[in-house]
């Protein structure tokens, strides 16, 4: 599948999500978005109002001890006593009144805290004021009255004094600079400016209450009155509901491109799987998509099925293409033969006849100089052997090029093996050589020339022993075993092995010995050929040089003529 495919269904999944998560969202917000504010308002108004109501009048009640005082101090001349006598006049009366602050001003100066920087305080208001801009004063909003002081002393009593509010349960005022009031913990800040902004009624929690809160600003704009009351269950409000349908849109938004995502994996990994295997196929490498490993396990859909009739297809054509290896190797070792049979057919016939002429003649010279005395008849051997040498290449050419089939005859593996153990045992040549046979086979028979076989050992031995020729201690394992449907009888030898590639080693005429023709493994491969079976040779971690002859096991429907032979 090509990548402009997938981008368009990920493309089409994403617009398609977000418009369906959209509309759900706004549907689910309308429908939820019933606002409570106007249920909650009266209540919150009322509370409004009380708090209004409750300043009024402690701004009343401010302003009447404020003349009362200021009517106090002049019948105790306060302005004929010291500094001192002064301002222990005013804490007993700050003392007795309940009054947060008090200060004269006489000629725009105060008199009894004349360090401390004041913010003028004005008239009377109704509402709360910050005496001083830093200090323990400017924490806290107070109320504040103005009373002029009769007689000649040209000043003004003031009084200041937090209020004291019955029935809010939550209250908390307060203006840009900071809260002026409250009786609980608030956060500020964001919390409060929050509030002031949008202008709606909200809810916080408080020592595990739940209260419902609302902030009104104060009539000359100077502060807000935050007021609340406690709630039995939370209560969600339309903004709430529209932050909450935003954050589920984002949630579910973000959730189905996460599942897309993964059902995208899902489907696409076994495509990409599936285009791979074509492409190594198109390569030339014939392999089978593993369906036992991710993505392919337990995929149970139709690219399964689709990957199960790859496989089989890739099976089908490895096994054909393996055939058709075969097949052409067969055909090319049959060209070869039949090539090396005509020439081998026209060279024996025209070397054979001046050879036994020659080795006739070479005799009768023998003879007679065995009569006469005058030539010593040893210098005749050596003509003698190297003839029978030649006669015995054309022999073997002829054995070669006449592919014979074998002689086959059902036959116990066992005894087969022992046969030749016996026959390798005999043979003279094989006496300097330590000969080591065994089976691990008890039971199963083959179709078998045993005389065709004891070439076979016998030339492979041959040529282990040779290769070995160097050696002190010269060992030949000859081990035999089971394997499946057939049995292997292995050749071992620690000789310095054969120098070229092993697949050589039995083409016609291949030989790396001086004295060698090249036929004898030619021969035993023919002859195994010939038993339906495979030799193969190979080097083991460069020590070992092994030849390994796999045979068929004869099976009850086999040619039974050997049955009375075993």
């Amino acid at each position: 599948m090509s990548i402009g495919i997938r981008l368009k269904i990920a493309l089409g999944f994403t617009l398609l999500t977000i418009v369906v998560v959209s509309a759900v969202s706004f549907w689910a917000a309308q429908s939820l978005g019933v606002s409570i504010d106007s249920s909650d308002y009266d209540k919150l108004e009322s509370l409004k109002n009380s708090v209004i109501s409750q300043l009024t009048q402690a701004q009343q009640d401010l302003d009447r001890v404020g003349e009362d005082t200021a009517s106090a101090l002049i019948d105790m001349e306060f302005f004929g006593h010291d500094a001192d006598q002064q301002q222990r006049l005013a804490e007993k009366i700050k003392t007795s009144l309940n009054i947060d602050w008090l200060e004269i001003f006489q000629q725009g100066k105060p008199v009894l805290q004349p360090y401390s920087s004041f913010v003028q305080p004005g008239l009377s208001r109704s509402r709360l004021l910050r005496l001083t801009g830093s200090g323990p004063f400017s924490y806290r909003g107070y109320l504040v009255t103005a009373s002029p002081i009769g007689g000649n002393s040209n000043a003004t009593l003031f009084l200041a004094r937090q209020p004291e509010f019955k029935s809010i349960p939550l209250l908390c005022i307060f203006d840009e600079t900071g809260i002026l009031y409250t009786d609980r913990y608030l956060p500020e800040a964001d919390f409060l400016k929050k509030l002031t902004m949008e202008n709606v009624t909200d809810q916080i929690i408080i020592d595990n209450e739940v209260f419902r809160i609302r902030a009104f600003k104060e009539q000359a704009g100077a502060y807000w009155l935050l007021v609340g009351y406690a709630a039995q269950r939370a209560t969600i409000s339309r903004a709430d509901i529209d932050q909450l349908m935003l954050r589920l849109a984002i949630l579910e938004v973000v959730g189905l491109l996460i599942l897309g995502y993964f059902i995208g994996q899902r489907m696409f990994s076994p495509l990409n799987a599936l285009r791979h295997g074509i492409e190594q196929v198109a390569a030339g490498h014939w392999k089978e998509i593993p369906l036992n490993e991710a993505p392919m396990k337990n995929s149970g859909d139709e690219i399964e099925n689709v990957a199960h009739s790859f496989n089989h297809m890739v099976r089908e054509l490895s096994l054909a293409q393996n055939r058709l290896i075969e097949v052409q190797k067969e055909l090319a070792t049959k060209e070869k033969m039949a090539a090396l049979g005509r020439f081998s057919a026209g060279i024996a016939h025209e070397i054979n006849n001046p050879l036994g002429t020659i080795l006739v003649t070479a005799g009768m010279l023998k003879e007679a100089a065995a009569s006469n005395g005058n030539i010593a008849p040893e210098e005749f051997d050596e003509i003698i052997e190297e003839v029978k040498r030649c006669r015995d290449i054309i022999a073997t050419l002829r054995t070669y090029t006449g592919r014979m089939q074998p002689g086959l005859a059902r036959m116990n593996f066992a005894a087969f093996f022992g046969q030749i153990r016996s026959q390798m045992a005999a043979v003279a040549e094989f006496n300097e050589l330590e000969l080591a046979f065994s089976s691990t086979v008890s039971e199963g028979d083959l179709l078998v020339d045993g005389k065709a076989m004891h070439q076979v050992f016998y030339n492979l031995i041959r040529n282990a022993g040779e290769a070995m020729s160097d050696q002190q201690t010269r060992c030949v394992n000859i081990a035999a075993a089971l394997e499946s449907d057939h049995f292997t009888i292995r050749v071992q030898d620690t000789g310095p092995g054969f120098q070229c590639l092993p697949e050589h080693i039995f083409e016609p005429l291949f030989t790396t010995k001086a004295q060698g023709t090249g036929l004898g493994l030619v021969i035993c491969q023919a002859i195994i050929d010939g038993h339906h079976g495979t030799i193969e040779a190979r080097r083991i971690d460069n020590r070992i040089t092994e030849f390994c002859i796999s045979l068929p096991i004869a099976q009850p429907e086999d040619d039974k003529t050997g049955e009375d032979r075993r």
